[in-house]
């Protein structure tokens, strides 16, 4: 059985949990701090311990989920050997798996469309604390690569942004269409990554991608 002082120490990640469930299934207009608290198995009285508005807490929710995202992707980006082509291919990856499979990376997304107008701090935050430290590892990567002579200089200026636009898209439809999208996923990401690196590879970048993928280096399924 858990001790109080650790249950209570969990306690405002529980309430995160159910909070970020609640607003992503009704909105934030349409939750009521009843429903985290039911969510969470506290009283309402817990919930504004520790938070202290609803808006507080729909501004912690957000950010703990995308500090969480980004925190993971870092972690995954120091764990792939390999060349700069593996590496971005394997970052690619990883955002799709997160922001078109995964509840949580597709959610938040859809919480900053519905319902970022009405929070210009959070969305100001969101994007300096998430978006352009998420961005900054991609020209990080597109950097490395023209500085290693494996991909074309003067498409890195503004590859960032063409590298990530196709998962953003991705995301979208399924927030839009849901399960009624149609469309074959994994053939789409895949076409995705292919001509992004074709595009962005130089003659010696493409031996050196051709050595990895002998070798199976960094290789990082979705």
């Amino acid at each position: 059985m858990k001790t109080r002082a650790r249950r209570k120490a969990e306690r405002p990640g529980e309430i995160l949990e159910a909070a970020f469930d609640a607003f992503a299934e009704r909105g934030f207009a349409a939750t009521r701090m009843e429903d985290v608290a039911a969510r969470a198995g506290v009283t309402k009285g817990a919930i504004y311990f520790y938070f202290e508005t609803k808006e507080r807490l729909f501004e912690e929710t957000v950010s703990h989920y995308s500090q969480t995202m980004l925190a993971d992707a870092g972690a995954m980006l120091a764990s792939i050997e390999g060349g700069s082509a593996e590496k971005l291919r394997a970052f690619l990856q990883y955002l799709y798996s997160r922001c078109a499979y995964d509840r949580y990376g597709r959610d938040l997304i859809g919480l900053m469309v519905s319902d970022g107008r009405n929070f210009p701090q959070l969305v100001e935050r969101h994007h300096r604390d998430f978006f352009a430290p998420a961005m900054g590892m991609v020209s990080d990567l597109l950097a490395a690569g023209a500085a290693s002579g494996d991909f074309r200089p003067e498409i890195v200026a503004h590859g960032a942004e063409i590298a990530v636009a196709p998962s953003v898209f991705l995301s979208l439809m399924r927030l839009i269409f849901g399960a009624s999208l149609a469309l074959d996923e994994e053939a789409y990401i895949a076409c995705h990554i292919d001509l992004l690196l074709q595009g962005l590879l130089t003659p010696k970048g493409r031996k050196n991608l051709s050595a990895g993928k002998a070798c199976g280096e960094g290789r990082a399924p979705i």
